[in-house]
């Protein structure tokens, strides 16, 4: 039997190699004759980079950039050709602290500003896991642009909760002549109902009336974009991050399943597959909006291909032929989080028993 292995990462607690190492056990263990190939993939957020560099061959750059509270981190993103594949998650990653008010998205836009330095014109943006709401503002000032207050004064590092502040922008002196792709793990506006602040800003630390603040916030700071973006697909991906750069750098706003699909030419490896296992951290309605399970499992139909989704938890959501939870009646959230790809491994022995 040809068993296809393509996980997301579980955030927080496994990287997708990592979920595919500890999924390959699993069946290993259980016995039967396998034929296996993994598939390390990212949507759009974390481990975007190094699925890339997986499938085209290049060189990883480092740099030192600001993470989402300021304090300097080191951070890499892949380069091939004239092109470099950064992820938001680098530098602008959700964080144990939750604090989305005082978040900046600074740190992306120093990576995107160091590549362009080094020659690459050509970005790829993955936007997701992101810890900031700030529209794409602190990634804009990195490169060049100015926000003011309603006293002129330069906002120096504009944060999510500086947004309404927000009375005037400047665009002249931004780094010009990036061509960007934007990777993208949702489809959601940048601000209303299902825009960034409402749908992601809770689960960065956002309460109710913060919410309502930041969402007040990116319909300001869209008023002083160069391009309204108010009905752009994707533009609340990453806090906003993809609206506020697509807003002044134009680009392509893509899945970032399709772009990393394309690169490994994936639907020719499903076909090819007699099952095919996915899976990540969490798996609820978000999970709907086209995130990486979803999509394996709409090809696996497509293709005839049965799939079976194995996920950290499992929240009232079926998708895939069969699904297993890490988190069930003998396993407890903290247990699961605590020894993942032990409890990962384990469960994974039942993927060919179910």
């Amino acid at each position: 039997m040809k068993v296809l292995i393509i996980p997301d990462s579980f955030k927080g607690t496994l990287s997708s190699n990592q979920v595919c190492d500890a999924i390959e056990e699993g069946l290993i263990e259980a016995g039967g004759n396998l034929e296996i190939q993994k598939l390390a993939f990212s949507d759009g957020g974390e481990g975007f980079c190094d699925s890339f560099a997986e499938f085209c061959k290049g060189e990883i750059l480092y740099t030192n950039a600001s993470d989402i509270f300021g304090r300097q981190k080191k951070c890499k993103y892949f380069t091939f050709d004239n092109t470099a594949v950064i992820e938001c998650a680098q530098a602008s990653g959700l964080q144990r602290k939750k604090d989305v008010m005082n978040a900046d998205s600074f740190g992306t836009g120093e990576m995107i500003k160091h590549a362009v330095s080094k020659g690459f014109r050509n970005i790829i943006l993955a936007l997701g896991g992101s810890g900031c709401c700030d529209g794409g503002a602190g990634a804009l000032t990195a490169l060049g642009a100015v926000f003011r207050n309603i006293e002129g004064d330069k906002i120096e590092y504009p944060k999510g909760c500086d947004l309404q502040n927000i009375y005037g922008a400047s665009f002249r002196n931004i780094v010009k002549g990036i061509n960007f792709t934007f990777a993208c793990d949702v489809d959601n506006t940048y601000f209303g109902k299902n825009g960034a602040a409402y749908v992601f800003a809770p689960q960065k630390g956002a309460n109710k009336e913060q919410v309502k603040v930041l969402d007040e916030g990116l319909k300001m700071l869209n008023a002083f974009l160069p391009n309204d973006i108010s009905r752009v697909k994707g533009a609340g991906a990453a806090g906003g991050i993809c609206g506020g750069l697509y807003s002044v750098y134009g680009g392509e706003i893509k899945s970032g399943f399709d772009v990393l699909a394309t690169a490994c030419e994936l639907e020719k490896k499903i076909d090819e597959a007699d099952l095919v296992v996915t899976g990540e951290g969490k798996t609820d309605s978000q999970t709907l909006m086209g995130k990486l399970p979803y999509r394996i499992s709409k090809l696996c139909k497509e293709h005839g291909k049965e799939c079976v989704l194995i996920s950290g938890s499992i929240d009232n959501v079926k998708i895939c032929d069969r699904q297993i939870s890490l988190v069930d009646k003998q396993t407890s959230a903290d247990k699961a989080m605590k020894d993942a790809y032990k409890t990962l491994r384990d469960k994974s022995k039942n993927i060919l028993q179910l």
